[in-house]
């Protein structure tokens, strides 16, 4: 199970700037047709997306806290 969730990870870090970006010009300008698996895919990652813009600030400062 930990394999398949560092995957999800792995292809959501790298694919979710290119799959917001790309699966619209490939629907409008490149005549795809409509893949409901893509919109899915295309719905997550502007979700991740938006959460990476908006709570950026509850992330970690990593100091210690011992000094």
């Amino acid at each position: 199970m930990n394999k398949v969730y560092g995957s999800f990870i792995f292809f959501f870090y790298f694919i979710k700037y290119p799959l917001v970006i790309g699966l619209p010009i490939s629907y409008f300008y490149l005549d795809m047709q409509n893949n409901w698996i893509l919109d899915i895919l295309w719905f997550i990652s502007s979700l991740l997306i938006i959460n990476d813009w908006f709570f950026y600030q509850s992330r970690c400062d990593c100091k210690p806290k011992n000094k």
